[in-house]
């Protein structure tokens, strides 16, 4: 049973290369995910290159400079290390990967601004250059930096406007009332007028005996007078009725700058998210992690001799055992050494830390159990398919991309490969709530991988003790 571990004290080479086997997972997650740990807290060494071509234009009396303003804004942000250079040397900055995009703001910007309110707005045409070629994940923070730009604009523009449209509602609000107040007195006025010619009707109806016909003349004529003086009154005491409702309307709105801001920004995103990631590695680990844990146990395929400890004098049962128990301690410490260097160096935050190194162990065991059976069972070939099996895994595994995003084929064999299951434990372990699948289904799912592939193992060797030889064997004269 511990023939295998005999074996390898026996030779002192085999146990470094074991060890550095053993680093592979360590080496992978150590140098690749720390590559690419925080890259968004850099961004603000990618250059953007603004390329200001705007003209100055009037909106009712007041200079509108949306070029020079958006200028002036991105000169504070420390996002992106925005410059504004010429439309020629932007070019060639972008051409030569000296910059990841270019935002040109056309001369009529603040122009076609000021026609937003007429009968044919016109839009303003921004244009944006960036490069995927030669970097797309550099394009895309370029994108990110070219809403910004946008974002200023719009900004800008809803800015002008609505103080515009405020100051126009302020006066509006203040001439209703003025004239409200205005209307009250004539109205006043209009009464005192109408008692005035109430008391000369009542004069001239006292007359009206001794003078007869004339005074019944000027009796009837101010009576017109008084009906037309109460037929302006009412009307006029309508129009101050409706003027007084719509101040009335207008009581509770207010028409100031704090006003302006929350119009130009009427959304707050309260964002709520069901797990938390602070790092872009963390999101990337599950992924790295489970590849470079199969790397290594491809690795250790091919540097130990799995054919050279067959022997017909040690039963089926004891070898396995012995081949098992040797797997046990190859995969705990590639899996020991890889959850160190992510826990302690790169100190993430790991909701579970027990369940990321189970998830660990399991992998690598079962990794190694995959690869050695191929191994045992085809030779050299059974390497290659290994290889071949890491490569369709890369692919179908859900480690970058969702897996609806992928082909039809990958989609299909999704649910087969073995490395899914490792991933989504490794995503449950650390986020919570992230894996697709159970915790107790993904570990039901690894140790059954093992154990399948331990009894394919005995069956190879239970064949070599009856037939004293593999199953298949490559070899060349």
């Amino acid at each position: 049973m511990f023939n295998e571990f005999k074996f390898i004290f026996r030779n002192k080479m085999l146990i470094v290369a074991l060890i550095a086997i053993a680093a592979i997972p360590l080496l992978y997650v150590a140098f690749f995910v720390g590559s690419m740990w925080n890259p968004y807290d850099k961004t603000d060494q990618l250059k953007i290159s603004i390329v200001n071509q705007d003209e100055k234009a009037k909106l009712n009396g007041k200079q509108v400079t949306i070029g020079d303003d958006v200028v002036d804004k991105l000169k504070d942000n420390d996002k992106f290390d925005f410059q504004n250079v010429s439309e020629k040397d932007a070019y060639k900055q972008l051409e030569k990967g000296e910059s990841v995009g270019t935002i040109i703001i056309p001369k009529d910007a603040s122009k076609n601004a000021t026609t937003l309110l007429d009968k044919n707005p016109k839009k303003i045409k921004l244009e944006t250059q960036v490069n995927p070629g030669s970097s797309y994940t550099g394009s895309q923070s370029a994108q990110k930096a070219i809403d910004t730009v946008t974002n200023s604009i719009k900004d800008n523009i809803r800015s002008n406007y609505l103080d515009q449209l405020f100051a126009s509602g302020k006066k509006s609000q203040s001439g209703f009332q003025d004239t409200s107040k205005a209307l009250g007195q004539m109205s006043d006025a209009e009464s005192k007028l109408i008692d005035g010619n109430q008391q000369v009707t009542n004069g001239l109806n006292q007359l009206a005996p001794a003078v007869g016909q004339p005074a019944q003349q000027l009796i009837s004529g101010n009576q017109q007078v008084t009906d037309g003086l109460n037929q302006l009154q009412q009307n006029n005491d309508q129009l101050k009725d409706k003027i007084d409702k719509s101040v009335k309307q207008q009581k509770g709105v207010a028409f100031e700058g704090d006003n302006e801001k929350a119009l130009n920004n009427v959304t707050k995103v309260n964002e709520n998210n069901i797990t938390k990631a602070d790092k872009y590695g963390e999101t990337i680990v599950p992924y790295m992690a489970s590849v470079s844990l199969f790397v290594g146990a491809v690795s250790f395929s091919a540097i130990y001799p799995l054919r050279k400890m067959l022997s017909k004098d040690v039963t089926s049962v004891k070898q396995i055992f012995g081949k098992l128990l040797l797997y046990i301690v190859q995969g705990t410490l590639s899996a020991l050494l890889m959850s160190s260097w992510a826990i302690f160096a790169l100190n993430m935050s790991i909701d579970n830390i027990g369940k990321f190194i189970l998830v660990g162990l399991l992998w690598a065991i079962a990794a190694i159990s995959i690869t050695t059976f191929l191994s045992l069972l085809l030779d050299r070939i059974g390497l290659f398919i290994s290889m071949v099996l890491l490569i369709l895994q890369l692919s179908s595994s859900e480690g970058m991309f969702p897996i609806e995003l992928s082909a039809q084929f990958f989609r299909w064999i999704h649910p087969f490969s073995p490395m899914s299951y490792a991933i989504q434990g490794y995503r449950e372990a650390i986020f919570t709530h992230a894996g697709h699948f159970d915790f107790g289904f993904v570990v039901a799912i690894l140790v059954g991988i093992i154990v399948m592939m331990i009894i394919l193992q005995y069956l190879v060797l239970f064949w070599f003790n009856k037939r004293e030889k593999v199953p298949f064997s490559l070899e060349f004269k």
